[in-house]
């Protein structure tokens, strides 16, 4: 069962490779962290760098289905004004549940890689809430 995993993430990083024109390699962790922003990349573990590829290829793959005339900052600016549902220049967890639920996405990324992101990516903004000011958010999708 965890060969399957391991091929099958292989399988979807030796598409993002394609679709990035990269040389795919089995070294998941370095290939990942070169399709992400720089100081996007910088700010994640491997695993952050994955659930962050995951969170922006989802939107990407939204905005070329559906928002093809649009600039991409364009694009990504309207989604987060669409996540920060109470304007307080951050995005919850829930709000970009919400966002995911909205497009269709919600089952292709999971509770865990969302806590990973907010978690690696956020700020505490009281006991239970981590947010991700939107300024950052953009970077990330």
């Amino acid at each position: 069962n965890r060969k399957i995993k391991m091929m099958a993430s292989y399988r979807s990083v030796a598409k993002l490779s394609q679709q990035f024109k990269l040389k795919a390699c089995r070294n998941m962790t370095t290939q990942i962290t070169h399709t992400l922003p720089t100081d996007t990349a910088r700010m994640f573990s491997p695993k952050g760098s994955r659930a962050a590829l995951k969170l922006h290829d989802i939107f990407e793959e939204y905005r070329m289905q559906n928002y093809t005339q649009e600039y991409p900052s364009r694009f990504r600016k309207e989604i987060i004004r669409a996540a920060d549902q109470n304007n307080d220049g951050y995005v919850s967890t829930e709000e970009i549940e919400s966002v995911l639920k909205n497009i269709g996405a919600s089952g292709r990324l999971t509770r865990e890689d969302i806590d990973t992101i907010f978690k690696e990516a956020g700020e505490k903004r009281s006991e239970s809430i981590t947010a991700i000011p939107i300024e950052r958010m953009i970077s990330l999708i």
